[in-house]
Formats: structure tokens, C-alpha cells, sequence
């Protein structure tokens, strides 16, 4: 047997399992158009991600895709973005949803573009896994999947899109790429990095806090220098590079 749990953004509907059920199945639907940090429209095949956290705190994701909290975790993802919002439906065994029932689980949006040959394109889920992440917003909170807990679905409806509102954290112990020198375009600003292999984004605004927006990472091979362009922040600003 399968159970349904529904989840909107702002919305939270409870679910129940029993022993026996094979999957519990979380649907998720959002309003739309959900966006990037940088205002962009999320792009069709972009994730979102259903996560859980035992304190009803998912501290964020690191940059290659892994929880920073160790005792959170990241129960499915789902390459599923289409026409900017997400409808879809994640599945969660049930085994696992009783181990997890003291929990809380949330949905976010990711943020997974990669630019390639000139073409930006989100780059979503490879061998199963997430391997690099720009950044993550909540679009719903809050979503209890409890044993003896029951409910009926709640308004789907959501006022507004969401929004990638955090860049990921570096990934724990993964090496950082120094800024060698700042280079003025007459359309953006050429940074120049030490080269490193990896994927390489750039965070940037126009106050220390960088909440401009972030940069689709770029796949850099091991060499003595990186160029990495951007587009200007405006008369001046701040810009931090990040590694996978």
C-alpha cells in the first residue's frame, strides 16, 4: 500500500504509514516561477530536493551536494523543474520514514547550473548523486511524516514563486581557490585564480554580505592560472570564489 503526503510551498499536509506499506510518496507542488539567487527563472530539468533534520533545522547544503550537518540528511532528489515551478512526487520508503518519524522533513530548489562550451544548463543529478551545487532555497517547511499522525491535504495553492535564497558552503576539507588578480571588462570583471581541478562559482554583490547572487559553476581543469568571468555588480563590489 501506498500513502500520499501533499506539501505546497507555505503549505504542510501530515501523512501516516503502517508496517507493510512499500513507499510513502510526498507530492510537491509550488506556484512558480520559482527562481535562481540572481532572479533568474529556474530552468526546466533543474532538482529539488526533500531533506530531513531531527531538530526541525536543515543547516544547508556544501557544495558537492552533501548536508553541512551531518545529522541532517537528504532523503530524495529529483531532476524535475519544468516551466519554472516544480510539481512532483518524491518517494521515501517506509522503513526509512519510521526511522526518520521524529524528524522534520523540508523541500528546497536547488540550484545545479553548470556552464559548458558557451551553454548553461542545469547539471542535476550524475551516477546518482549530486556533484555540484550553486546554491538552495526552501519552498516548503515543516512536512511531518509520523507513525499515527493523519491529515487531509491542505490549500496547494501558493501566493508567489520561490527563490534560491543561500549559496552552498564550500564542501568540508575541499581545498579553496586563491584570487590571484581582478581584471575590469568593459562588460564584466575577469578574476583570475589559481588553477584547480573541480567545479568553480562565483558569489558576489555589492556589500560584504554577497547577496548579489552566484555565478553557474564552470568546470576548470588543473593548470597554473583560471580566468573566470562575471558580469559587474555595478560601480563597485565584492566577489568570492568557491570550490566544489
Amino acid at each position: 500500500m501506498r500513502k500520499l503526503v501533499f506539501a505546497a510551498a507555505m503549505s504542510v499536509v501530515l501523512g501516516a504509514f503502517a508496517d507493510g506499506d512499500d513507499n510513502i510518496t510526498v507530492l510537491v507542488s509550488t506556484a512558480g516561477p520559482d527562481r535562481y539567487l540572481g532572479g533568474e527563472v529556474v530552468q526546466d530539468g533543474e532538482c529539488y530536493a526533500l531533506v530531513w533534520s531531527r531538530d526541525g533545522r536543515f543547516e544547508g547544503f556544501a557544495a558537492d551536494g552533501t548536508p553541512v550537518d551531518s545529522n541532517d540528511r537528504i532523503v530524495n532528489v529529483g531532476a524535475v523543474a519544468k516551466g519554472g515551478r516544480c510539481r512532483a512526487a518524491f518517494e521515501v520508503r517506509a522503513s526509512l520514514a519510521k526511522d526518520l518519524a521524529k524528524g522534520v522533513y523540508a523541500v528546497y530548489v536547488l540550484d545545479t547550473r553548470v556552464t559548458e562550451n558557451g551553454v548553461t544548463k542545469p547539471r542535476g543529478m550524475a551516477n546518482g548523486r549530486l556533484e555540484v551545487l550553486n546554491g538552495y532555497g526552501e519552498v516548503a517547511e515543516g512536512v511531518t511524516i509520523g507513525a499515527g499522525q493523519g491529515g487531509a491535504p491542505a490549500d496547494l495553492s501558493a501566493p508567489r514563486g520561490k527563490s534560491v535564497s543561500a549559496a552552498a558552503k564550500p564542501a568540508e576539507g575541499a581545498e579553496q581557490p586563491r584570487v590571484k588578480r581582478i581584471v575590469p571588462e568593459a562588460d564584466g570583471m575577469s578574476i583570475y585564480v589559481t588553477g584547480m581541478e573541480g567545479y568553480m562559482r562565483v558569489q558576489m554583490g555589492d556589500t560584504p554580505e554577497l547577496t548579489g547572487g552566484v555565478t553557474p559553476a564552470v568546470r576548470t581543469e588543473a593548470s597554473e592560472e583560471v580566468k573566470l568571468v562575471v558580469p559587474k555588480t555595478g560601480a563597485s563590489g565584492f566577489y568570492k570564489v568557491i570550490r566544489n
